[in-house]
């Protein structure tokens, strides 16, 4: 149970680094932008970026340490009573970067405008730089098991300045890869270089210090350099390639995946991280189960993080749904979420014009202008009017489409079609993991799992009936997906799958925990991808893809658990508190 809790607290850590990271990074850029007239435009973007989901990141904080103070108090009052100047900085500047963001917007006078704005910018540097610090300091090992360590050294030291720079720097470079997306959104091919040329060199530098970092971490901190170059380097050089892949989408002007190597090469560090520093909480002592609440808190704390997940999680996507097409937020960035000319089905999304044609009958000429005008706009655009409701003003009815041409539907797949080629698929890749899988092999069961595994037969029970999920989510989908969205979508139903048969051969066939890790990880980040996609086109399928998403991030949750559980430790002894 201690690991689970472990687990639902690093997911807080990641997600913290890489949404709030980019806010904190937003504020570098605005720091460095110039003057007042040179660096109008693009902080303008980064306020107009910001604007809508700046707070909400924050949540993510208050997460981490709720779930840290409750499930781990004894690691809580050791960090808080040995790195409590770090702490109190960087929560200072998280209170000046939000009244400067939101003050110096709301004044006039150029004076306070600078002023506030300067706030902002060097706060934004301020309080990742501390967190990276803290980092430092909890890797080392510098905080005592009972806390009340150095208050200087344990943050003022050669770990713990690398990871604060390392952490001002990813930010940097995950807030200018953002915000390159946003400026190509917008058209704006000056801010897109702009932003683009400040992204690969921030990512550039991030690079070049990783690389100096390892002589620091050898010469500072053996343990941690040990476990980064044995069994956390698959994730490391994952991060690298991340970054690259990143850098080079940027400069190909793709929007599609950019963000999401971004994020995820700053995530596969920061899970690095987590690896290196199993199973201890305070780098090189402290071990997770020592530290942990009894089993009954904890069993509450994950109850809690679930119910939060699901409540929090879906007003998080659709808030940063909502602030990408435009629909909340500052500043004139058009509304890119609506119905097009000529997009729009039979009976959606009437314009003013054609409301007040079918809403107003006998009226004057001007209003006979009206009707005429929406009547054609709604032939232009499929939209429905029926004839009496252009004629006599009688309210709106939606007509049944009238018959397709047989010529404009050739090639068009029977409905059935997308189902069966489905079930096949997944049917495949039921078959290709169930013959890689041995849970009877022998050095599975001398692996050390946790008490929370489900007994063998409990998978074959709740796999059959979530495969059985995704044949109809993806069959459903399908239809209703057209044209390049139907490839795109199926494209992704097989990567999904194939990551889907890849973890068993990962973990079994390479009797490899960590490799099935990293096949884990994956698999989320397919399915959240997947669950974007199809929700854009049928949500009704993406919720009943939502049971097999979850019983995925529990998969993780217990490789994690296996792994941190069958690594034995290579260090130089515990610190003594």
């Amino acid at each position: 149970m201690a690991e689970l809790v472990a687990v639902f607290l690093f997911i807080g850590v990641v997600a913290y680094a890489v949404l709030g990271g980019a806010d904190f990074g937003a504020g570098f850029w605005d720091l460095i932008a110039g003057g007042a007239k040179r660096g109008r435009e693009p902080r303008h973007l980064i306020d107009v970026s910001l604007a809508p989901v700046w707070e909400a990141n924050h949540t993510w904080l208050i997460y981490c340490l709720v779930v840290l103070w409750t499930g781990f108090p004894s690691a809580f009052a050791a960090i808080t009573t040995t790195l409590y100047i770090p702490l109190l900085l960087a929560l200072l500047g998280i209170v000046l970067r939000g009244a400067g963001f939101a003050f110096r917007k709301a004044t006039v006078r150029t004076e306070e405008q600078r002023l506030y704005g300067a706030a902002f910018a060097l706060s934004s540097v301020l309080t990742p730089y501390c967190f990276g610090a803290i980092a430092g300091g909890l890797a080392s090992g510098r905080v005592p098991t009972a806390g009340n360590g150095d208050a200087i050294s344990s943050w003022v030291n050669p770990s713990s300045i690398l990871g604060g720079v390392l952490a001002v720097l990813a930010c940097s470079y995950v807030a200018a890869t953002y915000l390159t997306v946003e400026a190509l959104h917008r058209d704006d091919d000056k801010l897109y270089r702009y932003y683009r040329d400040r992204a690969i060199a921030a990512g550039a530098v991030t690079g070049a210090v990783s690389i100096a970092g390892i002589f620091v971490l050898q010469a500072d901190s053996p343990r941690l350099f040990d476990r980064l170059s044995g069994p956390a380097l698959p994730l490391v050089v994952l991060a690298a390639v991340g970054g690259l892949v990143g850098l080079a989408l940027l400069w190909a002007k793709r929007t599609v995946g950019t963000r999401v190597a971004a994020a995820g090469a700053v995530a596969l560090v920061i899970v690095g991280w987590g690896v290196a520093q199993t199973p201890y909480l305070l780098g090189t002592h402290l071990s997770i189960t020592e530290a942990a609440a009894p089993n009954a808190s904890l069993a509450v704390v994950v109850g809690v993080a679930i119910v939060a997940g699901l409540l929090i999680v879906p007003s998080l996507l659709l808030l940063f749904r909502l602030s990408g097409r435009g629909v909340v937020g500052v500043g004139d960035r058009p509304f890119r979420g609506g119905v097009r000319q000529g997009e729009r089905g039979s009976g959606e999304g009437m314009t003013e014009g054609e409301g007040r044609a079918a809403g107003r009958g006998g009226r004057s000429g001007a209003a006979e202008a009206d009707r005429s005008d929406a009547a054609k706009a709604g032939r232009d655009a499929g939209v429905g009017l029926t004839k009496g409701a252009r004629s006599t003003g009688a309210k709106t009815a939606r007509t049944p489409a009238a018959p397709l041409d047989p010529s404009g539907v050739q090639g068009q797949p029977h409905r059935w079609v997308p189902y069966v080629l489905c079930a096949g698929a997944v049917t495949a890749t039921a078959v290709a993991g169930a013959r890689a899988t041995r849970p009877d092999a022998r050095w599975y069961r001398e692996l050390n799992t946790p008490d929370w595994q489900p007994p063998p037969w409990a998978f074959g029970a709740v796999w059959t009936p979530l495969y059985a999920s995704i044949a109809v989510a993806g069959g459903r989908a399908l239809n209703a997906a057209r044209g390049p969205r139907r490839k795109a979508l199926a494209g992704e139903f097989a990567a999904n799958l194939a990551l889907n048969a890849g973890w068993s051969n990962l973990f079994f066939r390479l009797r490899s925990p960590l490799a099935g890790l990293v096949g884990t990880l994956l698999l989320d980040a397919s399915n959240l991808r997947l669950l974007t996609r199809v929700a854009r086109t049928d949500r009704k399928a993406a919720v009943i893809l939502l049971p097999y998403a979850a019983w995925c991030a529990y998969a993780t949750c217990l490789n994690a658990s296996i792994v941190a559980r069958n690594h034995e430790p290579r260090h130089r002894g515990p610190l003594k508190s």
